[in-house]
């Protein structure tokens, strides 16, 4: 693949990923499940009381963000060498400023800065992705003439 149609592939699937605008219907809309529909107020506040609700949130987070690695392209860890308390510093600061923000554009906003410093392999593999392509996976047979993709 030439290097302009590589540059526009990563930008679609950035924009895909990376950007909350993206996932939404005609109108412009998106179902949010659980504590990701709450406002960052309700954030800091479990954040504050500690406990249940606290453990919500960061339950909801996890799972984001484990969806994330699964459909943005090219990535292990969105987090990369980042730590959970990293994340979470940021979200706090975020939401002080920004209230009234639903929590899920928040953490998708998160995530928006996060992608360019994400893992895109595991720590412990070399090759990455690209591994499908080659047919070194153990339980992959190598592409043939005919089923290889085609520039």
């Amino acid at each position: 693949m030439n290097k302009s149609l590589n540059r526009l592939l990563y930008t679609i699937a950035f924009t895909l990923v990376s950007s909350p605008v993206a996932a939404k219907d005609m109108d412009d809309q998106f179902a949010v499940y659980g504590v990701g529909a709450e406002n960052c107020a309700a954030f800091l506040v479990a954040r504050d009381q500690g406990g249940t609700a606290n453990r919500w949130y960061f339950d909801w987070l996890e799972g984001y963000l484990s969806a994330v690695n699964t459909a943005a392209s090219n990535t292990y860890n969105i987090l990369g060498d980042k730590s959970v308390g990293d994340i979470v510093s940021w979200l706090e600061g975020y939401c002080a400023t920004n209230p009234n923000m639903n929590f899920t554009n928040a953490v998708a906003d998160l995530s928006t800065v996060l992608y360019e410093d994400r893992s895109n392999t595991s720590p412990n593999k070399s090759g990455g992705w690209k591994k499908a392509f080659t047919g070194t996976h153990p339980n992959a047979s190598p592409l043939s003439e005919k089923t290889a993709i085609q520039p």
